[in-house]
């Protein structure tokens, strides 16, 4: 009986990153379906500040206020401060990356990239070492991702423009190995919450910056509500839940289930046409995700 709750305890974590995922996976969806004069900028300093105050208040109903004592400065500085500042690089090097690499080459290069820097980050300030499934199944979901934007390569602007890309990749690899500690000792509403309010402080002058009307209409405040509640709030939470039973590795390719849910909406709500190779890229990179959910065992191993 023990070893099957310890079995359940550990295949959840992989699900719960998997989930948030997924709902990350609808925020290109719904910026499409932004009203006119949406901005990259904006749509990242609303996922975070929304994102944040609808944590805020789940958080205050629920009883899970952060505490002083309960956050010593050490923590915030080893930790928060840099799990909030690496949410923050990631919004700016990613949309801006993209908009000069292009969406699917700049996709590629940030999301396929964060895996690799995560094992790398996680041995060296975690001293967890990847499971050996984690390397089979990153492969096949690095070749997924290549061959679903494949149709679209090309379009970069040579090996400059995937700077920012990249930087983005690292930015996230860096919430995550920060962040993942964090949710170990406090609710992941809770971190969450600290972690958006203070992303969403540092991008506040984009608000002054670029038009923000857009939002004060019916469909941009759907939009707006959307991206914080559940591409931030609910997406974070739960993959900062299953961080705590996942090894940082195997949960940053999980999260390339990301891309996997993006084109489906695309191909199903959005029309969008697909070739041979987007759809072999699909296979290989849904296949990498299940074989990591189904065999990673939810543990890492540790170096010390």
């Amino acid at each position: 009986m023990r070893a099957e709750a310890m079995s359940a305890r550990l295949s959840r974590g992989p699900l719960l990153v998997l989930a948030g995922a997924l709902c990350f996976s609808t925020t290109g969806f719904v910026q499409a379906l932004a009203p006119e004069g949406a901005t990259p900028y904006v749509i990242g300093g609303v996922r975070m500040m929304g994102g944040g105050l609808a944590l805020l208040l789940w958080c205050a109903l629920r009883g899970l206020l952060p505490r002083r004592d309960g956050w010593p400065p050490e923590l915030v500085l080893k930790r928060v401060i840099p799990a909030a500042l690496a949410l923050v690089g990631f919004q700016i090097c990613f949309f801006r990356g993209v908009q000069e690499a292009g969406v699917a080459v700049g996709t590629v290069a940030a999301i396929g990239f964060s895996p690799v820097v995560v094992a790398v980050l996680g041995f060296l300030l975690l001293g967890e070492k990847p499971v050996k499934i984690w390397y089979a199944s990153t492969a096949l979901a690095i070749a997924g991702l290549i061959l679903l934007n494949w149709r679209n390569g090309g379009s970069g602007g040579g090996v400059s423009a995937l700077v920012l890309p990249l930087a983005a990749g690292f930015c996230y690899a860096c919430y995550y190995v920060f962040s993942k500690p964090l949710g170990q000792r406090h609710p992941p509403e809770t971190v969450m919450m600290v972690l958006c309010l203070a992303g969403g402080v540092c991008l506040s002058p984009v608000f002054f910056l670029y038009p923000t009307a857009w939002m004060l209409s019916l469909p941009g405040a759907l939009v707006a509500l959307h991206l914080g509640v559940i591409t931030t709030a609910l997406a974070f939470s739960l993959t900062l839940a299953g961080l705590r039973e996942t090894p940082a590795a195997a949960a940053a390719t999980l999260g390339l289930g990301e891309p996997l849910g993006a084109a489906c909406l695309g191909i199903f709500f959005l029309h969008e046409s697909v070739g041979v190779p987007a759809l072999a890229g699909m296979a290989l990179l849904l296949g990498g995700v299940v074989l990591l959910t189904l065999f990673s065992g939810g543990g890492g191993k540790r170096t010390g």
